[in-house]
This record gives C-alpha cells, sequence and structure tokens, in this order.
C-alpha cells in the first residue's frame, strides 16, 4: 500500500513539473502590415492669390500662381496577442497596421481664372506635378516606415498582467512608442517635400509657366 501511496503521488506531481517548464510569456510573433493613402486632391477656387497664401498653413515660393497644401500623416493601429496561465495574461502585439496618407489635399487656384482659361488650365497643370510628388513620396518612403516599424517592434517583450483592465495599458505602451518612433520619419517626409516642391516653384519655373498665357 505504501508502494502505490509514492507512485500516485509522482504521477500528480511530474505534470505540474511538465507545466511549469513550458515557456511563458517570453516572445511575441508580430505582423506589420503597411498601406498608403495617397487621397484625391480638392480645388479650391474661391480665393484670390492672397487670400489662400494667407489662409494656408504651410510655405509657398514668391513665384506661386497656385497652392498644393498637403500634410503627411502616419496612423498606427495595434492588435493584443494574448495568453493566460494560472492567473496570469501575456499581453503582446499580433498585428501592427500602418497607414500613411494625407488626410487632405487642398488644391487652391486663383478666382479670377476661370475653368476654361488658359491660365487656369496651367496653374492647375503645375499644380497637379506637386500632387503627383507628394503621392509618388508615400511609395518612396514606405520602406522606411516598415523599417521603422520593425525594428522598433524587435525591441518590446509581452508583458505579464493579473487581471482584463491592465491588458489596454500595455497596448497602449506599445502603440505610443511605435509613434514616437515614427515621428522623426514625418519630420522627414515634410522636410523632403518642402525641398522638392521648393525646386518646382523656382524663377525660371515662373517665367516658363507665365509665357504660355497672356492674361495674368
Amino acid at each position: 500500500m505504501k508502494r502505490l501511496f509514492v507512485f500516485l503521488s509522482c504521477f500528480i506531481v511530474l505534470p505540474v513539473l511538465a507545466q511549469n517548464a513550458i515557456p511563458f510569456c517570453t516572445s511575441m510573433s508580430t505582423r506589420i502590415t503597411v498601406r498608403t493613402k495617397p487621397g484625391n486632391p480638392q480645388y479650391v477656387t474661391q480665393y484670390s492669390r492672397e487670400d489662400f497664401l494667407r489662409k494656408a498653413d504651410a510655405q509657398y515660393s514668391p513665384y506661386t500662381l497656385g497652392l498644393t497644401v498637403v500634410k503627411p500623416e502616419i496612423t498606427v493601429s495595434v492588435k493584443p496577442e494574448l495568453k493566460e496561465l494560472l492567473g496570469q495574461i501575456c499581453v503582446g502585439l499580433s498585428d501592427v497596421e500602418i497607414e500613411m496618407g494625407y488626410p487632405s489635399m487642398t488644391v487652391y487656384i486663383d478666382k479670377k481664372y476661370m475653368p476654361s482659361s488658359c491660365e487656369y488650365r496651367t496653374i492647375k497643370e503645375h499644380e497637379d506635378y506637386h500632387v503627383n510628388v507628394a503621392q509618388q513620396a508615400l511609395s518612396f518612403f514606405r520602406p522606411d516606415v516598415e523599417r521603422v516599424v520593425s525594428q522598433t517592434v524587435e525591441t518590446f517583450s509581452p508583458k505579464i498582467v493579473f487581471s482584463r483592465s491592465e491588458i489596454s495599458p500595455e497596448v497602449n505602451k506599445f502603440a505610443s512608442k511605435i509613434n514616437e518612433a515614427l515621428k522623426p520619419v514625418v519630420k522627414h517626409i515634410k522636410s523632403k517635400l518642402d525641398e522638392k516642391n521648393a525646386a518646382i516653384d523656382t524663377q525660371e519655373m515662373y517665367h516658363k509657366t507665365t509665357a504660355v498665357c497672356q492674361n495674368w
């Protein structure tokens, strides 16, 4: 009878030891998705040049005839990865979804030019070039965004919490760190867009553009 008791004790204890030996909350597998949203330009023609230059919060050249205003934005969405064991909850990230684009894309053209006029068409053609530069920038900088997000996520470790109410704060911490890591990227994109746009709005380009039509 004594031997049987010892055998049963071992039978009960061993599975517990095996369960504790399983690694818990040591790593996470995160899928990263980056999408671009180039947006569609909205043409605004109810303001004079003086009015829209004063109204627009953007850099512009003294040779500007129209004005394209775009502001790059990167949004971060995360989905948690949860595991539970013995009253513990392991909080990681299963997905990180990034959307980069322009919430608004406004093209101003002086109201004194009718849409049928040579001047209107010439300004619009020039501003559409600015629009294309902005839209192409999203594809150009997408690898940089993916790299920064991937490198940031690689530094993360899942966290153990002990109640459901603690899950959301931990997930928000992950998202905040990704947002912080992307701020220099957004600043860099804005800077490069300003450089590209300044290269287009030169005095030489102004003379070339105004030579196309006569009624400026």
